[in-house]
């Protein structure tokens, strides 16, 4: 068996989650992008809503259904695209709804025990489903990755400790360059990495046997919201014959595209794309830093998930099973 540095349940370790001091360092850590992954960024949402019930005045009913307004705008407006952000926000309003009536500071409790438990069952899927991701990596293959992702990074994790000797393939995700952060953390589980740009694409991926990548968001129809590049990635893909797989906790499904709610594909500053002296002025030059793209669902051999590997389509069942798996284990620690 391979040893593997650090503890894979610690947050730090998994780069996963900043130790928030208050609602505004939880968005200014978000704007800045200094959250890293679908996942982390639900929790960061749950820790928002954590905080102000913790720290701030909130002293009716009517004040902490404003407050959750207000989050819930911030964080929808910082990153539109993040499932888990719609998802934490959705719960939070639904308990909010399911409890308003029982008084401010049991409704405050509950609000205060659900997110805790997102919190606490995300950290468990990453887990869990990085033993399926680990199983789904053979003795001996190329792996090609896009961007950064925590789950992604626990599937590596568990192959490099089940003792496989494989490589990855590893594209750098401008223009932001996430991977980066893959790349150290591969270095440290002692997997030979191959770091190449975003444009070498068809040139390497012929040499892999599987994709595996992360999501942001995942559509009621099995489509998959990633990181720029993602579709082209998957695209190239299967012209090479190469299945793509995708690693992700089921909370990532955005419940609103159950009702026709079409994912926003989130765009960025061009600023992150500029470099001082590019051109002497922008005069007639639209300038587009497209920072997500979607993946249709036939393109994907199936989602790794925390239940095990199925197909994209079965992402509202398993929505199902989550939801009573939050509820009910919820409900024990009353």
């Amino acid at each position: 068996m391979r040893t593997i540095p650090g503890n894979p349940n610690n947050p730090k370790e998994m780069n996963a989650d900043i130790e928030f001091r208050s609602v505004d360092h939880v968005l200014d850590e978000i704007r800045a992008m200094r959250v890293k992954g679908g996942s982390p960024f639900g929790r960061s949402a749950a820790w928002a809503f954590i905080l102000a019930i913790q720290q701030e005045e909130i002293n009716s009913i009517s004040e902490l259904n404003e407050r959750i307004q207000e989050i819930s705008g911030q964080l929808i407006a910082l990153k539109p695209t993040m499932g888990t952000i719609a998802n934490t926000i959705y719960l939070v309003n639904k308990q909010f709804s399911l409890k308003k009536d029982d008084g401010l500071e049991l409704c405050k409790q509950s609000i205060l025990k659900l997110c805790r438990r997102i919190i606490e069952l995300s950290y468990d899927a990453v887990n869990k489903l990085g033993v399926f991701g680990g199983s789904l990596v053979k003795e001996d293959t190329t792996v090609m990755m896009h961007s950064y992702s925590s789950s992604l990074m626990s599937c590596f994790r568990n192959a490099a400790e089940q003792g496989k000797q494989f490589r990855v393939i590893c594209t750098e995700s401008r223009p932001l360059r996430e991977s980066r952060l893959a790349v150290k953390m591969l270095q440290g589980y002692g997997i030979p990495v191959t770091y190449i740009t975003d444009a070498s694409i068809w040139e390497f991926i012929p040499s892999a046997d599987i994709v595996i990548m992360g999501a942001d968001a995942i559509a009621y129809n099995g489509d998959v919201a990633n990181k720029m590049g993602a579709a082209l990635v998957t695209q190239l893909a299967m012209l090479s014959k190469v299945p793509v797989y995708v690693a992700t906790e089921i909370f990532k499904l955005d419940l609103r595209t159950r009702t026709g709610y079409r994912i926003q594909m989130e765009r960025r500053s061009a600023d992150e794309i500029l470099q001082d002296g590019d051109f002497d002025s922008l005069e007639g030059i639209e300038v587009i830093n497209q920072f997500f793209d979607l993946t249709p669902s036939y393109q994907i051999a199936g989602l790794i998930t925390q239940y095990g590997i199925f197909g994209s389509e079965m992402a509202p069942q398993l929505w199902e099973r989550f939801e009573r798996d939050l509820l009910v284990q919820g409900e024990s620690g009353d």
